[in-house]
């Protein structure tokens, strides 16, 4: 079975992070021939070319042509309307299934204006976003399946690892620096936790791409609120040592931070859990749906920044005994995201759509 996955940014990001777990899962007993188009290469091509043959220069009237010289069995287009209208106007027989990881409302506009004709389902990464689907797609959609595979990750690369953990405890935030993570709102939760433990550090992690005015905003910001004393700003760090970032923030007894608006999933949130470094976040979006609220995972209502620090706080004091906790809760959250153990759904559910 031939099989193309189209998607317009050929980055290092969240999706391709996704395929590229998938993909070095793909039983060779399915006799699959995988091939992934993008516009341009922006570094997956060394995260993919072993697994799958890459095609680049990909838009809509080279997709069409493209399509039409080859014979695909399934298409899965990822948040990509250009590809869309592709395989709209090609001459071709195949099966089609858009995928969907965006949360962000007016990336999902693109739904709305789908054929009913053009694709045979849908495939998306939480129950949450099941429903924002649904909000978007046109009547004649509705019937439409659609079927949910959650992120996966390797644990092996996040677990928790024995690092020197001598320090005041640590409030982290991943992410980058944009109005979607809110960083503002991790600034003020911050401080109304150093009011009570003014040892307390917070660090921002992530936001090397931010531009210099912006980077300029961050630290200001920290400066009005009075913390700056206790922030640190670690702009860009390798997706292979954040498990011992998280680890380190666990044993100076902190927890990660989470402030988004939105979330399609949460993939920090879950890389945080795996390093045994608990979570504070908001209640938004599919982040309720990673696992059960419990010491080491709270939930906060969105802009209640007090409910937040005081949930911060109790894990900063309790930290020992609920990092016990939650390592006891470790071989759960590994049957249910590995991707060695849950990538064969996904592939088993596209063989069983031919």
């Amino acid at each position: 079975m031939k099989i193309l996955f189209l998607y317009r940014y050929g980055i290092l990001g969240g999706v391709c992070t996704q395929l590229f777990h998938r993909l070095r899962h793909l039983p060779k007993s399915h006799n699959f021939e995988i091939h992934c188009g993008f516009r341009s290469d922006h570094g997956v091509k060394t995260m993919l070319e072993e697994y799958a043959t890459l095609h680049f220069g990909l838009n809509k009237e080279t997709t069409i042509s493209f399509l039409e010289q080859n014979n695909f069995d399934i298409v899965i287009i990822i948040d990509t309307e250009e590809y869309i209208q592709a395989i709209s106007a090609a001459n071709v027989k195949c099966k089609v299934l858009i995928e969907v990881h965006t949360s962000i409302e007016r990336n999902l506009d693109y739904l709305a204006r789908i054929n009913h004709e053009d694709i045979d389902g849908f495939v998306t990464v939480s129950g949450y976003m099941v429903n924002r689907i649904k909000f978007h797609i046109s009547d004649e959609l509705q019937n439409k399946p659609i079927s949910i595979f959650t992120n996966v990750l390797d644990s092996n690369l996040f677990s928790n690892i024995n690092v020197d953990g001598d320090g005041p405890p640590v409030v982290g935030w991943v992410g980058k620096i944009d109005d979607h993570k809110d960083w503002r709102a991790f600034m003020q939760i911050s401080q109304l936790i150093s009011q009570n433990h003014p040892e307390v550090e917070f660090w921002i992690i992530g936001g090397q791409t931010c531009p210099e005015n912006k980077v300029q905003q961050v630290f200001d910001y920290a400066e009005e609120l009075d913390i700056i004393s206790r922030f640190r700003w670690i702009d860009r760090i390798e997706n292979i040592k954040m498990a011992s970032l998280y680890s380190l923030i666990s044993k100076r007894g902190g927890l990660s931070l989470v402030t988004s608006h939105c979330e399609s999933f949460g993939m920090s949130v879950l890389e945080s859990l795996l390093s045994g470094c608990p979570v504070v976040s908001t209640n938004v979006g599919a982040l309720p749906e990673i696992t059960g609220e419990d010491s080491h995972f709270q939930l906060y209502e969105l802009a209640d920044y007090q409910d937040g620090a005081n949930k911060a706080t109790a894990i900063i004091r309790n930290s020992s005994e609920i990092n016990k906790k939650l390592q006891s809760k470790r071989d759960e959250l590994i049957s249910l995201y590995d991707s060695s153990i849950r990538s064969i759904d996904y592939w088993n559910m596209l063989k069983e759509m031919i």
